[in-house]
Formats: C-alpha cells, sequence, structure tokens
C-alpha cells in the first residue's frame, strides 16, 4: 500500500452544523468536522459519480471502499491570515490560512491563540424554529427548537470576512478490484470496472461540492473545495505544519500512521484502549455512531463504543498512532 497525504481546503458556502449534544431545546454543535461527516459527504457524491442510480448496496460498497482507502483528519474552521487585522490569531497557520484548533492549556480551552469565549463569540451562532398549527397560526406544541452552527462568514477588526475549513486526506494509492486510485499531478483519478461499467472521474471532482453534517434541509454544511494551487498538494512532513507525519509504517499494514511526541495534542478522537496514563489534559467521550442497515444509511446503530480522548486534548504516550476508520487515532 502507497499513502500519500493531500492538503484540502473548502471554503463554506453556508454554516456548518455536526450534532452534539441535544440541552433542552438547544442542538449544540461540535467545532469542528468529524471523519465520519467526511466520509459521509464523500461516498455520497462519490457513489452517485460512479452510479447512474445508485442502490443502498452501491452506497454500502463504495462506503467500505472510502473507509479503506480515503481517509481523512478531522477539518477545522479558518480564515485567511491576510484578512484579519491581525497577526497573531493562531499559532498554527497553514499555507496564510489562521486555522483554530483546539487545545486544552492551564488556561482552559483555547482554540488557536484565542479563549474558547472568544471563538464561540466569533464563530458559534444558533436560530430559532418553531413548526405553525394551519388551523390556528400558532406555534405548534412542542416543535420549538434551537440549532447552533458554526458560521460561514465573520467579522474581525470590522471587517466580514469568509470561513473555510481546512484538514487532509489519506489516499491510498493501491488496487482494488473495482476501484483503482492513481496520482496525477494535483488530484486524484478514480477508475471504476464493474465488468459492464466502466467509469472515470477525479477526487477534486468528487469534492468540488460537498455536504457535511445535519440540518441540511435549511441549507447548512455547502462546503466548496478550493481551486488553488497550494490546495490539494501532497504533504509529507507534518499536519497542521506542527505534528510529525509518517505515512505507510509497516508496522500497522500500511495505514496511515501519525508518529507523535511525548506531549502530544489530540487532533481527532483518540481511542484510549488501556494505554492512557495519568498525565492528561482534556476530556473523554464515548462515540457510538450509526452503521449501514437493510434500509440504507444510518439505519442501524453501531454495537462497538469507543472511549475517546476528545480533539484538543493533551496526554504523553511512548505510542504510535494510526488514522483509522473516520479520522478517528488508535494505536498501532
Amino acid at each position: 500500500m502507497t499513502w500519500k497525504c493531500h492538503l484540502t481546503i473548502f471554503k463554506a458556502e453556508s454554516p456548518v452544523h455536526i450534532g452534539y449534544r441535544q440541552i433542552d431545546i438547544l442542538k449544540t454543535t461540535r467545532y469542528y468536522i468529524t471523519g465520519r461527516a467526511m466520509w459521509g459527504a464523500i461516498t455520497a457524491n462519490l457513489t452517485r459519480a460512479l452510479f447512474s442510480n445508485p442502490d443502498p448496496e452501491d452506497y454500502q460498497e463504495v462506503g467500505n471502499f472510502v473507509k479503506e482507502n480515503i481517509r481523512t483528519t478531522y477539518f477545522y474552521p479558518a480564515v485567511k491570515k491576510d484578512e484579519t487585522g491581525s497577526e497573531n490569531l493562531s499559532k498554527y497557520e497553514v499555507n496564510g490560512y489562521s486555522t483554530f484548533l483546539p487545545e486544552y492549556t492551564d488556561k482552559g480551552l483555547m482554540f488557536g491563540n484565542e479563549s474558547k469565549d472568544w471563538f464561540e463569540q466569533t464563530f458559534v451562532n444558533s436560530f430559532v424554529s418553531t413548526a405553525i398549527e394551519t388551523q390556528t397560526k400558532t406555534a405548534e406544541e412542542g416543535s420549538l427548537h434551537e440549532i447552533e452552527y458554526i458560521r460561514n462568514k465573520v467579522n474581525l477588526a470590522g471587517e466580514v470576512i469568509q470561513v473555510y475549513w481546512v484538514g487532509y486526506l489519506f489516499v491510498n494509492y493501491s488496487a482494488n478490484e473495482k476501484i483503482k486510485l492513481s496520482e496525477k499531478e494535483d488530484d486524484v483519478v478514480i477508475n471504476f470496472n464493474n465488468g459492464s461499467v466502466q467509469r472515470n472521474t477525479s477526487l477534486k471532482n468528487v469534492l468540488d461540492l460537498i455536504f457535511v453534517g445535519g440540518e441540511r434541509n435549511y441549507g447548512f454544511g455547502r462546503l466548496r473545495l478550493i481551486p488553488d494551487s497550494s490546495n490539494f498538494k501532497t504533504e509529507d512532513q507534518r499536519l497542521f505544519k506542527k505534528f510529525p507525519l509518517k505515512l505507510g509504517s509497516d508496522k500497522n499494514g500500511g495505514k496511515a500512521a501519525i508518529e507523535i511526541d511525548s506531549t502530544s495534542i489530540a487532533l481527532a478522537h483518540v481511542d484510549i484502549g488501556d494505554w492512557l496514563n495519568e498525565q492528561f489534559m482534556g476530556d473523554i467521550e464515548p462515540l457510538v455512531g450509526r452503521e449501514w442497515g437493510e434500509k440504507g444509511s444510518g439505519q442501524k446503530i453501531s454495537q462497538t463504543v469507543k472511549i475517546c480522548i476528545t480533539p484538543g486534548s493533551k496526554f504523553t504516550s511512548d505510542k504510535s498512532f494510526s488514522v483509522g476508520n473516520f479520522g478517528i487515532w488508535e494505536v498501532i
């Protein structure tokens, strides 16, 4: 297996809601896009690109292929540094984008160089909605709800500026019976052959416009791939210019491997298994997802629960980690 890492940047064409917790009538959002949400968006677009009239089995087949061969990091909100009016918003600068990764510190949870309060005031908003009774023209009982979201435009230094989402794709350039991936300049060519149907497309075409997260009936989750010459370029050294990366390690059967230092920051959920020691700063969360069922995507609750460190947590370990399914870090 030959893995390569591609920097990937999207423009937020609408707000994004990544479902988190329900607090009374409020549906809160995560402050990042999970690997599972990215997997769902890539699977949906790739399936429709390869099949004229895809059925649930086609989505499941392509979803399994994406899970094994097109893994992603989590994606984090960003702004263009030259539009912010500040040189010191974030210590994570990626190709001119100030990227707001969470990080637990002695001062509490920080985003870049800014506090959680600053991040929420700047990037997070919500709206209230209710259904109307057709006969009485009044609010339908029990229908009032509030939805939190990450803005697609923010106000900084008195200027309204665009929000972007920055992350990485790990692509496995290996042979597959039906779907093969090959590298071509700054793109990934996708060849599909199931005997009766042959189709070619590219990963950039698949990613050109994706929809992630929830509340899409409100127009949320619309992301457009930036057609920039620096976007989608191969990255071999460090994630977000800070975190060492090693690809195709023999120790983990060719999965994308991340070698971390002794005081690492989790860039995604990290499956703690039985290795976590006492030196830990952050939070822990159980993860349960939805899987394919008889009626299609998301119809079955996963039977596997992962206990994970949350993104931004700091921990020490002498282990190496791989980017597993849905971007979750796992001990090699």
